[in-house]
This record gives C-alpha cells, structure tokens and sequence, in this order.
C-alpha cells in the first residue's frame, strides 16, 4: 500500500482553526455539525479535509492563492 500526499489546495482543519484564529476544537464540532460547506469541509473516511481555496474566499471574499506580493 502507498501513501499519497493531499494535493497543495488542501489541508486538514488545523490550518482552518489557523486562518480563523479559532480553537481546533471549535472547527472539528462546527465541521461534524455540517455547519463549515461553505469553508469547503469536506470528509474523507473519518478524516476532515478543507479546500483551501474555498475557505480562503469565504473568509476574505477572493481566491487568496492569486494574490501576488
């Protein structure tokens, strides 16, 4: 069996939690209650997964990944 890497647009909750200054545990209860579609919680097995292009635009209103320095 091999192990893959998750593709660079996604991320586990952690990063979520990072993003929106809030405790882990915050995000994990909000994203079993369904309430976190729009960040772009998805499940994996028992593994929660977010996109970070559609958390990004959802908390700041673009796609931050286009933003040039």
């Amino acid at each position: 069996m091999t192990t893959r890497s998750m593709p660079d647009d996604v991320a586990l909750l952690p990063w979520l939690a990072e993003q929106l200054g809030v405790a882990e545990s915050t995000v994990y209860r909000l994203a079993a209650a369904g309430q976190l579609r729009d960040f772009g919680v998805f499940k994996v097995g028992a593994q929660y997964r977010v996109s970070k292009p559609a958390a990004l635009r959802t908390i700041h209103g673009t796609d931050q990944s286009d933003r040039r320095v």
